[in-house]
């Protein structure tokens, strides 16, 4: 009963706290057997899914029509009462690309921390997922990319 709730105020864009911002990726996935069939094959909106490693507090989104990724995870900074929801800058393979039907499907394999963006229009598929790369200054940024389509 809950999921369901839930997933109605993320459809109605109601936020009730900035940790339901991460929580209604979730409720895709409560919602039905993974976030890949919470809705119609070819409608318009997003997808979402989360990668099966109990170590990856993540959920990873695709846009359906043009396949473009984005992916957010939960922190609650050192000393805040309340949490924030954190979501990656686009890197290589994540921007969008030819218009398709793109669905996420993530493994079974309980160490993955990325998941599959599958164009089920053409049976393409390419994996993605979060990467450390060195930044500005010796920074590390956290980006989200994703492999080149194949099949």
């Amino acid at each position: 009963m809950q999921g369901v709730i839930l997933g109605q105020a993320c459809k109605r864009g109601h936020m009730f706290a900035v940790v339901v911002a991460g929580l209604c990726g979730m409720a895709g996935l409560l919602a039905g057997a993974g976030g890949a069939r919470a809705q119609q094959p070819g409608s318009a909106g997003y997808d979402f899914a989360a990668p099966p490693s109990a170590q990856a507090n993540r959920v990873f989104g695709v846009n359906r029509q043009t396949g473009e990724m984005n992916a957010c995870q939960f922190e609650r900074p050192e000393g805040n009462p309340v949490g924030v929801t954190r979501c990656f800058t686009q890197g290589q393979g994540a921007g969008p690309l030819q218009a398709g039907d793109y669905v996420l499907v993530p493994t079974r394999y309980e160490g993955e921390t990325g998941v599959f963006r599958v164009n089920r229009a053409t049976g393409e598929m390419s994996i993605c997922y979060v990467r450390e790369v060195p930044g500005v200054k010796g920074a590390v940024e956290s980006l989200l990319v994703c492999t080149a389509p194949a099949r």
